[in-house]
């Protein structure tokens, strides 16, 4: 159910990835990461295609957090914000961020979780069922991803 991996270009820096179904404390969850309570990234599962476009946004995100030149707080801010098209860090948060919605499904991001300590953090604050990340091309809207990634209006993220 959750998929671990290395990062190539930091081989001391490990990924982990956790889908989550029909989370229903979304606000919860942000007011915990704003918090520091939950040091991760925790992702809107609908805006992403695959994981491979986590796993380049975190490589990118891991990158300048090294070289000490991230444009947000966090590294797992970062990661939000490598996942947009834009530079408006705001909208990235709330195109790609957890939402207030009454259910979602929601992707975790945690580094360096060798023993799943983290993960298993995370599991008792997020109120969802865990599930495959397989399911993520199920759950993944592809006409939301088109019109952010494609959106030319000024304000797009």
């Amino acid at each position: 159910m959750e998929v671990s991996t290395t990062l190539d270009l930091y081989p001391d820096t490990t990924v982990s990835m956790a889908l989550f179904s029909g989370v229903t404390n979304g606000s919860e969850v942000r007011r915990k990461i704003m918090d520091g309570t939950i040091a991760a990234a925790v992702i809107n599962a609908q805006m992403i295609c695959d994981p491979f476009q986590v796993l380049v946004a975190v490589n990118k995100a891991v990158h300048l957090d090294k070289l000490d030149k991230k444009k947000t707080k966090t590294v797992f801010g970062e990661i939000l914000f490598n996942l947009s098209p834009g530079n408006n860090i705001l909208a990235a948060y709330q195109k790609f961020g957890v939402q207030d919605a009454d259910s979602q499904d929601v992707l975790v991001v945690l580094l360096n979780d060798l023993q799943g300590e983290q993960l298993q953090q995370v599991s008792g604050i997020i109120q969802g069922t865990r599930i495959p990340l397989e399911s993520l091309k199920d759950i993944r809207d592809e006409q939301q991803i088109i019109k952010v990634l494609l959106d030319k209006s000024p304000s797009r993220c």
